[in-house]
């Protein structure tokens, strides 16, 4: 069974341009937990809730101050992003996405097509609620 049996499809995209505060409020507010940054239609980078909470973190002991806003909080996406971002086709097995994510200690893969553009996403959740339902079954 290939990947695109359990991928996310509606999938949320920040640009590299977008600001700092944007993606906060963005993951603040949802259930989940990445978002792919896109620029003109293809993936160029992933930004999770640890890399916001590890920036806010590192800047708090960097500067001894809670209001952060005037400087990090304007900073770009592209200023946090990761850019070296593993990705898979539709076409992955099932089985093959999940040694990706564990061997590499990452909790989300994005789906793109050979342009990479974004087809969808994949996470540890959605692997573990298919190998548990797929058991019961």
């Amino acid at each position: 069974m290939t990947i695109v049996t359990i991928m996310t499809t509606n999938v949320t995209k920040i640009a590299p341009g977008d600001k700092f505060v944007d993606a906060q409020e963005i993951l603040n507010n949802a259930a989940f937990h990445h978002l792919l940054v896109e620029q003109n239609g293809r993936l160029v980078g992933i930004v999770s809730d640890r890399d916001i909470s590890g920036k806010i973190a590192s800047y708090l002991k960097d500067h001894q101050s809670s209001d952060f806003s005037t400087q990090l909080g304007t900073s770009d996406i592209r200023d946090i992003m990761t850019t070296d971002v593993l990705t898979i086709d539709r076409d992955t097995p099932i089985g093959a996405a999940s040694i990706l994510l564990l061997e590499n200690n990452i909790s989300c893969l994005p789906i793109v097509d050979a342009n990479y553009v974004i087809e969808g996403v994949v996470t540890r959740k959605d692997l573990l609620k298919y190998y548990v339902y797929s058991q019961t079954n």
